[in-house]
């Protein structure tokens, strides 16, 4: 009996052993199933790819550019440049260097030579024959250079012209010029190479040897120059001056400032501020010039004032405001579209007569112009030009007592100069 109830019990354990065998091979047989339905589902996955190409090595800078001009090397070449807009006789008055045109090509030379290795000939147009391969600096006696006769005064000209080179920038208009060369800026053509200078870096740094120059060319851009407005009488004029395109202060101020700046004379002789008077300002063709570029501007020197007392000599209480508010319509139309603007009051000059020009009335209220600006929501500031010309241009500078001489102009030139630098770096600090 025993033996049969352990045989019942051994025969148990096994149907039970036998049982979960096969309900395992069940769930792996599901499982397996499931692997694949799932593997079948999803898409394959990609094997990394591996380039049987090198990556290409970065070219390393290079220190010397050859420059081809169509199918004509650079060294072909010879930098014109235009002949002084200054006479002989004035020329010799300057006490420094004067023929920027020539200045400008000496400095194209020098770049030119920095970046190729090649060092160009230079010559004055008047001094040398037309040549087939030239690089024309300013307003040349060359044909090509009339390229330049329709361009803007802010922008700059660096493109072919037939086998030539051209190089320079446009003109401004000024009211008393016949001679479009002695309104010429030579700040934009003094920085009309920057462009192909930027061009080349470029190309030099990414390793490559070579420029061509082709037709289709063109390093025309805008040119950023900090431009000043100098609105006046007389004085502002050049009156006094041996040559008013060439002595006034405003002539002389450019000649100092030329890199970087563009100076416009409107002065304009006898004019008053007050438009109540028969020898206003506004409405004359200076008058006219300043709205016509009143959007450039980057500061503006009035001085304006001394003939007011000469008309109105007797001065009631009632002439102090229209004084003001006749500086204050002026400077409307000066800042009209333009937000940026300076305006720099200058009171009137010394002066050594009895006549009443510029009398201490008028200087009083020129005092009280920069605040009235600055309501009207205009940046403004003062200058004393009278204690200035008083102390430091001195009488023996205004030999007919109201208008200083050529000196006298230099003087008051190279201060404004100081001023406006200092301004300017003050502005951008």
């Amino acid at each position: 009996m025993k033996k049969l109830l352990l045989l019942l019990i051994l025969l148990t354990a096994l149907v039970s052993l036998f049982s979960c065998a096969a309900q395992s091979d069940v769930t792996t047989s599901a499982e397996n199933s499931e692997s694949a339905a799932l593997t079948t589902a999803l898409p394959p996955t990609a094997e990394p790819t591996v380039s049987s190409t090198k990556p290409t090595a970065e070219k390393p800078p290079v220190t010397k550019i050859g420059i081809i001009l169509e199918d004509k090397p650079l060294s072909a070449y010879t930098i014109v440049y235009a002949d002084s807009l200054y006479s002989p006789s004035v020329l010799e008055a300057f006490s420094t260097e004067h023929d920027f045109f020539k200045l400008i090509a000496e400095d194209i030379k020098a770049r030119i030579a920095e970046k190729t290795g090649t060092v160009l000939s230079v010559v004055r147009d008047s001094e040398s024959d037309p040549a087939m391969y030239e690089i024309l600096v300013g307003p040349t006696n060359r044909e090509e250079s009339d390229a330049l006769d329709t361009m803007d005064v802010f922008k700059t000209c660096v493109k072919l012209v037939g086998t030539k080179l051209v190089v320079g920038a446009g003109y401004v208009s000024t009211p008393y010029t016949g001679n479009k060369r002695e309104s010429y800026c030579y700040a934009s053509t003094y920085h009309a190479w920057d462009s192909v200078e930027r061009a080349l870096v470029e190309r030099m740094a990414a390793g490559i040897d070579s420029f061509t120059f082709d037709a289709n060319t063109d390093f025309s851009t805008k040119v950023d120059l900090i431009t000043v407005a100098c609105i006046g009488d007389s004085i502002t004029e050049g009156a006094g001056s041996t040559a008013r395109d060439f002595h006034a202060y405003p002539a002389v101020l450019g000649r100092i400032l030329w890199q970087d700046y563009l100076i416009v004379n409107l002065g304009n002789s006898g004019k008053t501020m007050r438009d109540d008077l028969a020898s206003h300002y506004r409405g004359t063709v200076p008058h006219a010039a300043m709205r016509r570029y009143a959007p450039m501007y980057d500061y503006a020197l009035l001085m304006l004032g001394t003939n007011d007392s000469y008309f109105d000599r007797s001065w009631p209480a009632s002439s102090d405001e229209k004084y003001l508010s006749s500086a204050e319509r002026l400077v409307e139309e000066l800042t009209f579209n333009n937000d940026r603007v300076e305006v720099v009051v200058m009171n009137c000059p010394m002066y050594y007569g009895t006549s009443g020009s510029g009398s201490e009335k008028v200087r009083t209220l020129q005092a009280l112009l920069p605040a009235r600006f600055e309501a009207m929501g205009v940046k403004s500031r003062f200058f004393d030009m009278y204690t200035f010309t008083k102390e430091e241009v001195g009488k023996a500078n205004f030999p007919d007592q109201l208008h200083p001489n050529d000196r006298g102009h230099i003087l008051m030139a190279e201060k404004l100069s100081t001023l406006l630098r200092a301004w300017e770096d003050e502005s951008m600090s």
